[in-house]
């Protein structure tokens, strides 16, 4: 083929998505070409310790990069000192001061180089049997997050020359373009003699001819896909058997060649071609496509439908777009997540990894949203959340059964979800273990080998071993496990205590900065860690706005929140920094009136109609709808609900009348209920009885005490009169008469005697 033919051809199958750009197998796949081991004890303990120790430098880059933030921009000496002596190394510090960004730029490279650094390369083992030894190293090693790969066969070298072919960009409305597809392999094969085609796509096309992917006829159609790539390739025959498979006619033998095709699980297959909806021979999650608008059925759902029952194609894409905008808004609900500090960037990220089948565990984890998102939006430690995305939605407020349910819907057992619509219109998305070993083992065939399964915790040792038996390879995908209960249960008290001191550190001095004396009244009070409040959501002139607030124990506000929808980000974060410095005078002791007096009616934009709130109809700003919305919850300003704002008039002063005190509310109320969102009325529907109990209390523990000095009482009333003498036998001063006679008996020791005249 000649030179300028095949450059041509190939441009155009990488612009229409089929291939993608020519680079090295090692990029595609990180084990290919390794050399493969023989599986010890050794090996796994080997593997296991190098997974931790890159999880230790990845923990200890983000503690170098915390501690470096707090200093600020220009840090004294004496805390520069202090961070020394607590444990920052000095290299740190030193590079820190070097560097032209100063501690701020060397605490962003920190993070990017935990985030970006590379997990060691999986361990390449050749398959054996596993003892109960090696499979307890081999599960101790997957929790530790190593990526180990049991391969059956060699592969080329790491170094060989590689492309990606989606295959499902070779079906049409008509059927395989085979024609197209043979022509494209045949020029990226005659480019790179001694290479490889990694084949992608290939449950997108199995779906894409209307097949089922777990039945008999989807495994046929996929080994025949595998034939005709591998007679494009290498210029083998493609048999009738096959052709039947895909309605096309077979084709002739056109010459050897010695480029290989392979099924491998790709690392980062958006990287390659962003547009492909499926990877390697593992089945499709879901066939929605995500974009600016909300999510539809993707290009080989549709192809999918039209081929197979195309008159239920309008009902599928109807069904669609009423379930709402994805399966994230429907487990757990995107107004939810963004009172809860998620931006639109976040919720799009955990939409699409919802969207490529990853389970709602893992795409709430710190992989997904990136340490930005997790530490500056949700102010959270993001190395908490390495794998345990569960516990990312508990620590934002959703309950246990929340997230239980929310897992349930996202995986199609509730519901309107895609999995039922694709069912109804008889296609079927999932599949068991065992179908996804029959289809690979039908493709290794086609291919004569190099075919290579990922095996997640889904399927566990047992399919591996499956996959194994069928002569397949095996990529066995780890996952760092969370701390054990009883460490987590450590780190908590360790938590508390931190916290302890951090508080007796606030406490006032008798100096304040500079050597100043301290005011009096100016300690800082901190609220508690499990604060009641409300969130507010609402308009100002088109303008989404959310107010957060949280209370002391005694009802009154202690901080508030401030988030913006779709604003700029100077804008949104002078309003986060203005709330927080609102919280700081609220905790260090200023009166919320002097707040409001401040800032109600400003006047700047955004300003106009406010929806959403039932109390504030305009505001003149943002800022004027703020503390009008506060001073009505928390200080009963009825007079600042409903008025109008058209004018400059503020009023007559405090002797107008307008003022009103807020509604009484008792210390009982305030332990169950947020002062601000009852708006300082104590609702008909509940009722405090634990007055009432204490009162009952008080009365019983009153009685008990009278009983209690009545029995004393008595027994001293029923107390015999003792006489001066002491006992002749133990000497204790309680001798009585027992009879007139003159007999006596001591009390303490029991001895009768008579008494002498």
């Amino acid at each position: 083929m000649d030179e300028a033919l095949v450059t041509e051809i190939l441009r155009a199958a990488e612009s229409d998505g089929l291939l993608s750009e020519s680079t090295r197998l090692s990029d595609i796949y990180r084990a290919a070409g390794q050399n493969r081991r023989t599986m010890t004890p050794e090996s796994l303990k080997a593997a296991t310790a190098a997974c931790s120790a890159a999880a230790l430098v990845s923990v200890s880059q983000l503690a170098s990069a915390e501690i470096l933030e707090r200093f600020g921009d220009a840090p004294r000496n004496a805390d520069l000192a202090e961070a020394i002596a607590a444990g920052l190394p000095q290299d740190i510090l030193e590079e820190a001061l070097r560097q032209p960004g100063g501690f701020r730029r060397t605490a962003d490279a920190l993070r990017a180089a935990a985030v970006t650094a590379a997990a060691p390369a999986p361990a390449v083992f050749a398959p054996q049997p596993l003892d109960p030894v090696l499979e307890q190293l081999l599960i101790e090693a997957l929790s530790e997050g190593a990526e180990i790969m049991l391969a059956s066969e060699n592969l080329p070298s790491a170094g060989s020359p590689a492309r990606i072919l989606d295959i499902a960009m070779a079906i049409g409305p008509d059927g395989i373009e085979a024609d197209y597809l043979c022509e494209a392999l045949e020029a990226a094969a005659s480019e790179m003699p001694d290479g490889a085609i990694i084949i992608a796509g290939l449950s997108a096309a199995v779906m894409s001819l209307g097949i089922d992917y777990a039945s008999p006829d989807g495994a046929a159609a996929a080994s025949a896909l595998c034939a005709l790539v591998k007679a494009g390739v290498t210029g083998a025959t493609f048999p009738a058997t096959h052709a039947k498979a895909l309605n096309i006619q077979p084709r002739k033998a056109s010459g050897k060649r010695s480029c290989s095709a392979l099924v491998l699980p790709v690392a980062d297959l958006g990287a390659f071609l962003p547009d492909c909806e499926s990877s390697g021979t593992a089945p499709l999650a879901t066939v929605l496509a995500y974009g600016d608008e909300a999510p539809t059925l993707s290009r080989a759902g549709r192809l999918g439908i039209a081929h197979h029952a195309p008159e239920r194609l309008p009902m599928a894409l109807e069904r669609i777009a009423a379930s709402g905008e994805s399966d994230l808004d429907r487990a757990l609900g995107l107004d939810r997540l963004r009172d809860r500090g998620f931006t639109d960037l976040a919720i799009d990220k955990v939409s699409r990894a919802l969207g490529e089948g990853l389970p709602l565990n893992a795409a709430f984890s710190r992989w997904v949203l990136g340490d930005e998102i997790i530490s500056s939006d949700l102010k959270l430690a993001p190395e908490e959340f390495d794998a345990d995305g569960g516990g990312l939605l508990s620590a934002i407020g959703f309950s246990r059964k929340d997230i239980q349910n929310a897992e349930i819907t996202i995986s199609g057992e509730n519901g309107d979800s895609t999995a039922e619509i694709m069912a109804d219109c008889g296609l079927q998305i999932g599949a068991t273990p065992e179908a996804e070993i029959a289809f690979a083992a039908a493709c290794a065939k086609a291919l004569g080998g190099g075919v290579t399964v990922s095996v997640g915790s889904h399927g566990g040792l047992d399919m591996a071993e499956t996959a194994l038996d069928a002569g397949l390879s095996v990529q066995l995908i780890g996952h760092r496990a969370p701390a054990s209960d009883e460490v987590q249960e450590r780190m908590e008290h360790i938590a508390a205590l931190a916290e302890e001191i951090a508080t007796e550190a606030d406490a006032p001095a008798s100096t304040g900065s500079y050597g100043l004396p301290a005011m009096d009244g100016a300690a800082r009070t901190r609220l508690p860690d499990r604060r009641k409040g409300y969130i507010q959501k609402a308009s100002v002139g088109g303008h989404k706005v959310y107010l957060h607030t949280g209370e002391f124990e005694d009802g009154s506000l202690g901080e508030i929140f401030i988030d913006m929808h779709k604003e700029g980000a100077a804008f949104r974060s002078l309003m986060n920094n203005f709330a927080i410095a609102t919280s700081i005078g609220l905790q260090y002791g200023v009166p919320l009136e002097e707040f409001v007096d401040a800032f109600v009616f400003t006047r700047f934009e955004p300003a106009g109609a406010v929806t959403g709130n039932d109390r504030i109809t305009r505001a003149t700003s943002i800022l004027d709808y703020i503390f009008r919305e506060l001073a009505v919850s928390y200080l009963g300003r009825d007079d600042l609900a409903e008025v109008d704002v058209t004018h400059d008039g503020l009023g007559r002063g405090a002797g107008d009348g307008t003022r009103t005190h807020p509604a009484p509310f008792t210390e009982e109320a305030a332990q169950i209920i947020s002062r601000g969102f009852s708006r300082g009325q104590l609702p008909d529907n509940i009722v405090i009885l634990d007055r009432k109990r204490a009162q009952k209390l008080a009365d019983e523990e009153a009685e008990a005490a009278e009983n209690a000095a009545e029995e004393a009482e008595s027994e001293v009333l029923d107390a015999p009169d003792y006489l001066s003498d002491a006992c002749p036998v133990c000497g204790s001063f309680t001798l009585f008469e027992i009879s007139e006679d003159g007999d006596i008996e001591c009390d303490t020791c029991g001895e009768e005697s008579r008494k002498q005249k």
